[in-house]
């Protein structure tokens, strides 16, 4: 480079037009801190590769300054072309300013975060949820951009910014469980408010808050009766529970159930005669309560039926309504004041019939209404109490007073529901004779249809029974009375079920003997091992595991879908190329081996895959198949014609289809060594930096002579760190590496090496099968000693994720291998042999 001129320009002061400067000049003035006048406007750009870096100059020599990530916006602020004819651009990306190579940056036509719209609304800032579909996001804002996660349906996310692209396509940028990326706009359910708005509602009943949208995820908080939240969503989960997502606190949020609110905007009536209420809106329909005279109702809507009667629905008890005839309320006025009530004061007792049901595994029962009262006996989940009397303590909680085998006690609210006198007994059905077998490990057989019942006895798996009869418990669950033997007594319907759900564990995780980690411990499982879910309680599990053995699991601790597992399998276009993608719902290492032609078997220890029904082209079948220990085996067999480059990430497993040949196939080459590392030098002085180059060039012309696309490490001398080669690789959608080196050791040393490595890269396989067949041709062609292929950790190859191979051409130690290496026919020769290799490997 020609230093001289570019320091006489700085130590001068003068500022060279652009187009009188040479190549050399401009490259090394540039790099300068001395500012360069520039026609250019900064404009927008998004990163296209990840890790790619920041540097002090425009070319690699220079040292890197920071790095900036797939889909990162960046400004640019100048450009130009170097010495190589690489075209680089300066870029300032947060706090850093520097030189980027033009292949890893593309120019987008707005600002993130400007003008775009949809229909006219700007939703930067708002919350919006996804829509019906589940939504993929992405590095950039198109879908030929790499996939960073699949959204699910109803989720709710910030807009940080949008983008309008080549397409007239309108983008958000969001951020989802850590990571920004890019989701299109019309996958969302558009509502055009600043910020996320809510609905303040009140509750009528104490509450849990939990996680999520079921009573299986953790409790967060509890709410009185009174409370005022603010509701932002609802959803209606598997089990068809409507619940509401609410801010409980200031910045937190969780799901309560919809059950415990009345709308806040209904009109209330006094009853003047007593009343029955109606499930429809006729006397004909079913009575569901009996209300008396001087109780105030909310009304929700009035309607007028058939024979010109009016009626109003209205909440008779909490969560439930119903239809009552207009003749039960005063016709002059549709809210009178409600007749005066009675508040008792602390400790006095207030004379009220009330229908309790316990709400938590076990409840302190005591002998007056405040905590300092001693405990005079326990109640269960689900017993059931007529409170007579009620009363509050200096807390202004109240306390129910009920009557106990035991004698008087009182229970607190928190730990009982009020429910409806009017609720009907279980239903019980005759069982007709069915008969049955007991499906799990070891069936409980309580003295009633209640869990809080006493046990009978455990019956083992497959023990065959009679039904006798059948009820649907209060709690939700099917009740058989069953006969077995000797045996008579109730089981709940998991025990008899073909089908119950099966979650798994998160992490290695206690199993508890009852739903309290103060219990004693039933078994230890591992993350990833299976459970039937039997039912739950609070923020508890009831399973049976894998051994047969039963007892409670926190709920917080289980998965829907194993941590070691393939997920949400399913087909994508990348980069116009088709894809097989899988998710990983943690990041393990997965394995594979290529038992026959065109047959990839993927294994590693996985409970479980999701087999993709729809068809690629080139994919002849999917199968899954369980082996020993139950994990499972996935076999994908491929049409002849075709063949796969498969990757293992993080967060995802994916197999490129493609057609065999060269052609379209993505190779990276590496030319070894360079600049400041000269690598092995011969007798003569023959480098090695400059003979991996010059092959490494010649092979990129034979390569794209048949098709297909080469990237180059190094076009230049220039030193790269072994890292910075793989990242590379890794960074790509790429599907072979070639690291070219010159070998070195004695005179007499001779010969062709080709290494791989199985030991650490994933492609181990197919790096092995890409040696023997690179190794062969190459030999074939130089006429060289053949040493054969060889397994060993060079970085390049060991740090690799996609198959790659490092070839040492022969030895420069050796004077007559140093005079071939230094001749461009031998290199010509040599290019020639490992584009065969190359084409025999990908005709595979």
């Amino acid at each position: 480079m020609k230093k001289v001129i570019a320091s006489s320009v700085l130590a001068t002061s003068v500022l060279l037009p652009i187009n009188l400067l040479t190549s050399d000049t401009v490259h090394t003035y540039a790099a300068s801190n001395t500012a360069i006048a520039s026609t250019q406007q900064s404009t927008k750009a998004l990163i296209t590769n990840n890790n790619v870096n920041i540097r002090k100059g425009a070319t690699t020599s220079y040292n890197s300054i920071g790095k900036v990530q797939n889909g990162q916006l960046v400004t640019i602020i100048d450009r130009f072309t170097n010495a190589s004819g690489e075209l680089w651009y300066k870029v300032k990306a947060d706090s850093m300013t520097g030189w980027v190579i033009s292949d890893y940056v593309k120019e987008v036509s707005s600002a993130v975060g400007g003008n775009s719209t949809v229909n006219g609304n700007s939703y930067v800032g708002s919350s919006q949820k996804i829509g019906k579909s589940a939504a993929n996001m992405r590095s950039g804002a198109t879908t030929s951009y790499k996939l960073l996660s699949t959204i699910p349906t109803g989720t709710s996310l910030k807009i940080l910014g949008s983008f309008t692209n080549a397409q007239k396509e309108v983008w958000f940028n969001v951020e989802y469980q850590g990571k920004k990326g890019w989701v299109l706009s019309e996958l969302f359910l558009l509502s055009a408010t600043n910020g996320e708005t809510g609905t303040s509602m009140k509750v009528v009943n104490q509450s849990t808050v939990h996680k999520g949208a079921t009573k299986s995820y953790a409790t967060v908080a509890t709410v009185k009766a009174g409370t005022t939240l603010t509701v932002h969503q609802e959803f209606t989960n598997a089990a068809k529970e409507k619940w509401m997502q609410v801010t409980y606190a200031t910045g937190k949020k969780g799901w309560i159930q919809a059950t415990a609110f009345e709308e806040a905007t209904s009109d209330s009536k006094t009853v003047v005669k007593a009343s029955t209420v109606h499930s429809g809106a006729t006397k004909s329909y079913k009575v569901v309560a009996t209300v008396n005279v001087g109780t105030k109702l909310a009304v929700h809507q009035e309607f007028t039926n058939a024979t010109k009667e009016k009626w109003y629905q209205v909440t008779y008890a909490t969560g439930k309504k119903g239809w009552i005839s207009g003749e039960a309320f005063d016709s002059v006025s549709t809210s009178p004041e409600a007749p005066p009530t009675e508040t008792p004061d602390n400790g006095q007792v207030i004379e009220q019939n009330t229908n309790l049901v316990v709400s938590v595994s076990v409840a302190n029962m005591r002998s007056g209404p405040n905590m300092s009262y001693d405990v005079v006996t326990q109640s269960r989940l689900n017993d059931s109490f007529i409170s007579t009397h009620y009363a509050l303590d200096t807390n202004n909680e109240k306390w129910y007073k009920v009557g106990t085998t035991s004698g008087e006690a009182w229970l607190h609210e928190s730990v009982v529901n009020v429910v409806d006198s009017t609720i009907e007994p279980p239903v019980v059905t005759p069982g007709n004779g069915e008969t049955g077998t007991i499906k799990r490990f070891n069936a409980l057989v309580y003295a009633d249809s209640k869990f809080n019942s006493a046990v009978l006895k455990g019956l083992p798996i497959n023990t065959a029974f009679t039904v006798l009869n059948k009820v649907n418990g209060t709690d939700g669950t099917n009740w058989l009375h069953i006969k077995a033997g000797a045996v008579e007594g109730w089981i709940p319907d998991f025990e008899v079920s073909d089908s119950i759900p099966t979650k798994y564990a998160t992490k290695a995780s206690t199993v508890y003997s009852s739903a309290s980690a103060t219990s004693k411990k039933v078994e230890s499982v591992t993350a990833s091992s299976p459970l039937r879910i039997l039912r739950s309680l609070n923020s508890w599990l009831n399973v049976e595991t894998q051994s047969g053995k039963r007892g409670w699991i926190q709920s917080s601790l289980v998965s829907d879908a194993s941590p070691v597992s393939l997920i949400n399998g399913r087909t994508e276009v990348r980069n116009g190329q088709n894809y097989l993608v899988w998710t990983k719902p943690t990041n393990f290492k997965i394995t594979y081996t290529m038992p026959s032609a065109n047959v990839l078997k993927i294994n590693g220890n996985l409970s479980s895959i999701n087999t993709i029904a729809s068809g690629l082209k080139g994919v002849k079948s999917m199968k899954v198949d369980q082996v020993s220990g139950g994990t499972s085996v996935l076999t994908v067999t491929f049409d002849p014609n075709y063949t796969y480059t498969i990757r293992d990430y993080d967060k995802e497993l994916t197999i490129k289809v493609v057609a065999k040949g060269l052609a379209g196939k993505k190779i990276i080459i590496d030319a070894g060594h360079g600049a400041k590392d000269p690598g092995a030098v011969g007798p003569k002085g023959t480098r090695e930096k400059d003979v991996n180059l010059g092959t490494a060039k010649f092979l990129k012309a034979e390569l794209e002579a048949a098709g297909a696309i080469v990237t180059l490490t190094r076009s230049t001398d220039v030193f790269l760190e072994l890292k910075e080669r793989t990242d590379i690789a890794n960074a790509s959608d790429y599907d072979a590496f070639i690291s070219i080196h010159a070998d070195s050791y004695t005179s007499t040393s001779r010969g062709t090496t080709t290494f791989y490595n199985t030991s650490v890269n994933f492609n181990g396989p197919k790096s092995f099968t890409l040696a023997k067949s690179v190794q062969a041709n190459l030999v074939k062609e130089v006429g060289t000693y053949n040493r054969g292929v060889k397994q060993q950790s060079f970085y390049v190859n060991r740090m690799n994720e996609i198959p790659s191979v490092l070839v040492e051409l022969a030895f420069l130690s050796n004077p007559s291998e140093e005079a071939l290496l230094a001749s461009d026919a031998f290199r010509k020769k040599a290019a020639v042999g490992i584009r065969k290799g190359l084409q025999d490997f990908f005709n595979q």
